[in-house]
């Protein structure tokens, strides 16, 4: 399978850096796709797309209100953390640490339930 990486891979069997594209076996593809390392280049097979789709969460309308949230706030960058205070109306320490804004985030929905 073609896939473009995203970021700098190193490894014994290749190395491969941002915006290279490659030919990889599909098992490895789809480790280094779901890893985040590689997007596809070519369009995969429809097999392929049908097991891709169970991989990961939809976004959107299949969930429930309240659902749980996709990603971990402790995985999130600072910046997603404000914006995903500004959309739940969480204040946050001004000068905060990313620990401290996901204490405060935390702390919040504590007091939601």
């Amino acid at each position: 399978m073609r896939v473009e990486f995203t970021r700098r891979v190193a490894n014994p069997a290749y190395s491969a850096r941002p915006g290279q594209v490659m030919d990889l076996p599909e098992a490895e593809a789809l480790k280094r796709i779901e890893a985040g390392h590689c997007t596809a280049v070519d369009q995969p097979k429809a097999r392929l797309a049908d097991r891709l789709r169970g991989r990961k969460p939809r976004t959107g309308g299949g969930q429930a209100p309240g659902a749980a949230q996709e990603t971990p706030l402790e995985k999130m960058t600072v910046d997603q953390l404000k914006a995903y205070a500004d959309e739940h109306d969480i204040s946050l320490p001004p000068d905060g640490r990313k620990a401290d804004l996901v204490a405060a985030i935390e702390a919040a929905q504590q007091g939601q339930e």
